[in-house]
């Protein structure tokens, strides 16, 4: 099976919905303790799993990050200026990667063609793709085994590991090919799996493991903890002949990470070790002769780096050892590994290497690499358009799903980003991570705030749903001044006097769905439909009365095993009414035909269940608004990894990146690429067959169009293009097909 990284862009929207042809857009500056951040718009970490790998096969590795909890993948380009990297967010970078990573991605040329290839989850094991790609052809990934094998007392068998531990990589024996050292299926300790490609054909570019030796290192770790017991004599350690699962029952079912690494210089392979429930990275170094001997530790530094900071983050903890600030040595990233009960905004600890390659000196950077960057709120982002200090500019709040803290209850907070800038060009400045003091008010997580003046008293009072669908009313007191609310947390009742509530994580919205003037209650669930409450008080006072469970029929659960977690939001643009939904697969719903459509059987027209081809990989918020002089919508999208997405309307013809194959018959090749701004265009068609061509930069914006009747044209852009990434799109006279390759400006 090969996966053939093409970029073929799709037309989502017709005309009628130009209004909202929104396209990715990372333009709005953000700032933070006075300082603009860098990137803000990528959509948030959570627990990365770090490697790099040359996508465009300019010599220059990128940077990318893997999130095991919901299997998204980031990719930067980086670009070192003045000895200091930059780094570029490619959007829709997963697209780079074959789509069934899950649960771990490393990356190894464990055939040494200089490309490196893709080890990732196989149920119970490891599947390997092989990196088949060059610069003119692109990406291009073949799968090369479903699981990978390893002779056990000569039987071929699984090569054990599972979701929630990451082997070591490494060429162990130093003899040219690639090894894995992985935990046993049954004992806290380590395999050796040899590859025997180099014995077999002489050349490193197969994968034929071996179980070498069944306790390598001759250590292991407690049962009762995390602690290291050299000159092991468990199971095999004390016995080869006895099989690791013979008659064992203290089975290793947490996770583990196994990081290889020579500590000192000695040729031989010592490892960092992280573990499923603490917080600490462990040293155990190697005592060996030489590398093809049975490996014995006979070390331990259980705080790693002891002679530094040592890392401390919650919690299980992994080591990824490359370079990052691209001075030829690698550094130490040490990243939470473990979705949902991990540090989820400052659990990304770098430390920069002062040493070697073979003799690292590890001195601790930061603690939110990359994390810092970004509009980060924990997980589960929740954005919001609103005016908070009145000044006639719209500010963007961004409430969430929780915040992890160790050994108490996750918590909810919203961060307040004032916007600073102008009715022309907003800019977001952090001034307050913890608006209204929500992180101490002892709701039980999930903190979604709407807004209207419910006491027309010309103010935007507040309506809070929290994860257990409980709704809270705040009473806005500061008038024309900045929002004041009372911190007494009044149930929100109907006007049957009874609380109301949803099923559970109420996300609530405020809008006038029937016309008469008054803001209706409108609320999104966990399970469920979206609940609808209308106004039957007045003007001064809001008195809320259910008229249907199930509004518009509007079905954001894809199966009875997902979650629905609506969170709707209402436009109305030219006298209709739009619903834009957020759901927990992450995709965004458009819905029409709202008016008229409110009673209990009525449905709503469903425009698009993936709108524009936003895809966040889980939770997606949406928040949508004008907030310009120019009077267009911006859209702001919440991600499961506590971030936000940002979009401006375009042309959404040049949307959405697709992995679909291109016409066997039909190729396109960009080369040189990457290039100085002079390059060939060649289309495999007979010359005299005219076809057009143009050049549209990352936003879809047109930057050069022409017609050729020969298969190939030269092309010079030097006057017209700046460095960056674009995109060649050409299509045949009386065809609607398009074919669409990246283009590199450097």
């Amino acid at each position: 099976m090969i996966f053939k990284i093409n970029l073929l862009f799709i037309l989502f929207s017709p005309t009628i919905y130009s209004q909202f042809n929104f396209v990715y857009n990372d333009s709005i500056v953000v700032m933070k303790d006075n300082d603009t951040i860098s990137l803000p718009w990528v959509g948030g970490m959570n627990h990365p799993q770090f490697s790099t790998v040359d996508l465009d096969y300019d010599g220059i590795d990128e940077l990318v990050a893997f999130e095991p909890g919901n299997h998204f993948i980031q990719v930067f380009k980086r670009k070192k200026v003045n000895g200091e990297v930059h780094y570029t967010h490619l959007f829709n970078g997963e697209n780079y990667f074959p789509p069934d990573i899950r649960y771990r991605l490393q990356m190894y040329d464990y055939d040494n063609d200089g490309k490196k290839d893709i080890f990732t989850y196989a149920p119970g094991g490891i599947k390997v793709y092989r990196n088949i790609g060059n610069a003119i052809d692109g990406v291009s990934w073949k799968l090369v085994t479903p699981i990978l094998q390893s002779e056990r007392d000569g039987v071929g068998e699984d090569l054990y590991v599972t979701y929630n531990h990451i082997p070591a990589l490494y060429d162990i024996d130093n003899d040219g090919d690639m090894d894995i050292l992985a935990y046993s299926s049954a004992l806290k300790i380590v395999e050796w799996h040899k590859n025997m490609s180099m014995e077999t054909y002489g050349i490193p570019d197969s994968l034929l493991f071996k179980m070498e030796q069944p306790c390598w290192g001759l250590f292991a770790e407690m049962s009762s903890g995390n602690s290291i017991e050299l000159n092991s004599v468990i199971g095999p350690c004390g016995d080869p002949g006895i099989k690791p699962f013979s008659g064992v029952t203290d089975k290793h079912i947490g996770g583990g990470s196994l990081t290889a690494i020579d500590i000192n210089n000695s040729g031989l392979v010592d490892l960092l070790i992280g573990d499923m429930d603490y917080n600490n990275l462990t040293l155990v170094v190697n005592g060996g002769i030489n590398p093809n001997d049975n490996a014995v530790m006979i070390s331990v530094d259980d705080d790693f780096p002891s002679y530094d900071l040592p890392v401390n983050v919650s919690n299980f903890v992994t080591a990824y050892y490359e370079d990052i600030d691209m001075d030829g040595v690698k550094d130490l990233i040490a990243s939470t590994t473990y979705p949902g009960y991990s540090d989820n905004t400052k659990g990304v600890w770098l430390y920069y290497n002062k040493g070697q390659n073979s003799l690292p000196i590890f001195e601790f950077n930061k603690e939110d690499f990359l994390q810092g960057d970004m509009i980060d709120n924990g997980t589960g982002s929740i954005p919001i358009l609103v005016d908070v200090n009145n000044d006639g500019l719209t500010d963007l709040l961004v409430a969430n799903n929780y915040n992890f803290r160790e050994g108490m209850d996750n918590t909810s907070q919203i961060n307040y980003y004032k916007n600073v800038g102008s009715i022309n060009a907003p800019v977001f400045n952090l001034v307050n991570d913890n608006w209204n003091n929500f992180k101490n008010s002892g709701y039980p997580g999930r903190v979604a705030p709407a807004f209207g003046d419910l006491d027309g008293d010309g103010d935007l009072d507040m309506i809070i749903g929290i994860r257990n669908g409980k709704m809270f009313y705040y009473e806005n007191s500061g008038g024309t001044g900045a929002m004041n609310f009372n911190i007494a947390q009044i149930p929100l009742k109907d006007n049957d006097g009874n609380d109301i509530k949803a099923h559970d994580n109420a996300t609530p919205e405020l809008f006038d769905l029937d016309g008469d003037g008054l803001l209706d209650l409108i609320i999104g669930q966990g399970e469920g439909g979206l609940l609808y409450y209308k106004n039957i008080g007045s003007s001064t006072m809001y008195s809320f009365e259910l008229i249907n469970s199930n509004l518009g029929q509007v079905e954001l659960a894809p199966n009875e095993f997902v979650k629905a977690m609506g969170v709707p939001r209402f436009v109305k643009d030219q006298g209709v009414i739009y619903l834009f939904a957020g759901n927990e697969t992450g995709t965004l719903n458009l819905y029409d035909h709202i008016e008229g459509n409110l009673a209990p059987g009525n449905a709503f027209n469903l425009v698009s269940s993936h709108y524009v081809g936003i895809d966040t990989k889980g939770s997606s918020a949406p928040a949508i608004g004008k907030m310009r002089i120019d009077n267009t919508y911006d859209l702001f999208m919440g991600t499961q990894l506590g971030g936000v997405w940002s979009y401006r309307p375009g042309d959404t013809t040049f949307l959405s990146l697709d992995k679909e194959e291109f016409d066997e018959q039909l190729t396109l090749k960009i080369y040189p690429n990457p290039n100085d701004g002079e390059f060939v265009i060649s289309l495999s068609v007979e010359d005299g067959q005219v076809f057009e061509y143009r050049i549209i930069d990352y936003l879809g914006q047109e930057i050069l169009r022409g017609k050729s009747n020969q298969s190939t044209i030269e092309v010079s852009t030097k006057d017209k293009m700046m460095k960056g990434i674009y995109f060649v799109e050409v299509f045949l006279q009386n065809q609607s097909s398009r074919l669409v390759r990246k283009l590199i400006i450097n």
